[in-house]
C-alpha cells in the first residue's frame, strides 16, 4: 500500500518568558539595563518569570508510506517525510504589558524557521519470521541534519536573566536558528527466540542493539563565545545493547 498525506498545522503556544521586570525604549527598540532598579517596573522585585500563550508555530508537510502488509513470514514499510516548521516565540513584556512598538530582533516575536525543523526523514522497518519461533526486526532512519539555536553566549543586553543571547560585543546580531547538525543515521537489530513451555505457555529470549554500526551522530557545539566547543563535535551516539526475556501464559 501507497499513501501520501499533505499535513498543515498551525498552533498557538506556551512561552517562557524569563524576565518581564524590565522597560524598554521605544526609539532603539532594546531593555534598559536590569542593573538599573528605578526603570524596573516593579522596583521592589528581581527577576519575574511569567508563562504566556501567544507564541505561534506553522507546521508542512509531504509524508509518504510504503507498506507490505505480513505474509510469506515478512512484513516491511517505509516512510518518508519532507518538512519545515516555523514559529515565533511572543513579543516582549514590561511588566504585565506587552509591548506595542518594534523591538530587536533578539528581543522576542522573531517569525522563522524553528530549532527542531527537519527538511528530510526517512525510516525502514521490517520484521522477518525465520521460523521455529526465531523472529529477526530491524529499523533504519536517515535523518537530515536538525536546525539548531545559535547563540553568542553571556547576556550582553543586561536582561537579568538568558532569554537574549544572541547579541554580540560588536553589537551585531546572531542569526535566528541558522546552524544545522550534522545528518544522523541510526541502524537497530532485535533478535527474538520463542520457546514453548506446554500449553499456552512460552518464554521469549530477545536481544537488542541499538546503532548496530556504531555511527557517530555527531552533536556539535553552538554557543559562539565557548571557542574550544564552536561547530565542534562535542557529544555522539555509540552501540548499545541490551538483552531481556518475556514470559507468556
Amino acid at each position: 500500500a501507497l499513501e501520501f498525506e499533505r499535513k498543515t498545522s498551525e498552533a498557538r503556544a506556551e512561552v517562557y518568558r524569563h524576565n518581564i521586570n524590565l522597560t524598554y525604549n521605544s526609539a532603539t527598540g532594546v531593555n534598559y539595563p536590569f542593573q538599573d532598579i528605578s526603570r524596573r517596573p516593579f522596583p521592589d522585585w528581581g527577576v519575574v518569570s511569567m508563562n504566556t500563550h501567544l507564541g505561534r508555530s506553522a507546521y508542512h508537510a509531504l509524508q509518504t508510506s510504503l507498506n507490505k502488509r505480513f505474509s510469506n513470514r515478512w512484513q516491511g514499510s517505509a516512510t518518508y517525510t519532507l518538512s519545515y516548521l516555523k514559529n515565533a516565540d511572543t513579543k516582549p513584556f514590561s511588566g504585565l504589558e506587552q509591548l506595542t512598538f518594534a523591538t530587536a530582533p533578539d528581543l522576542g516575536g522573531e517569525w522563522g524557521l524553528s530549532a527542531d525543523d527537519q527538511r528530510h526523514r526517512m525510516v525502514l522497518n521490517g520484521i522477518w519470521q525465520v521460523g521455529k519461533g526465531f523472529q529477526v526486526s530491524a529499523l533504519h532512519f536517515t535523518l537530515a541534519g536538525i536546525r539548531l539555536a545559535h547563540t553568542y553566549g553571556g547576556d550582553v543586553r543586561g536582561t537579568g536573566a538568558n532569554f537574549s543571547q544572541r547579541l554580540r560585543p560588536n553589537g551585531t546580531v546572531v542569526p535566528r536558528n541558522d546552524l544545522i547538525a550534522p545528518a544522523q543515521n541510526r541502524t537497530d537489530i532485535r533478535l527474538q527466540q520463542r520457546i514453548p513451555l506446554g500449553g499456552r505457555v512460552s518464554i521469549d529470549g530477545i536481544a537488542e542493539v541499538f546503532n548496530a554500526f556504531n555511527r557517530p551522530n555527531w552533536g556539535i557545539g553552538t554557543q559562539e563565545s565557548t571557542v574550544a566547543q564552536f561547530l565542534q563535535h562535542t557529544t555522539a551516539q555509540v552501540r548499545t545493547a541490551q538483552f531481556g526475556f518475556r514470559l507468556t501464559f
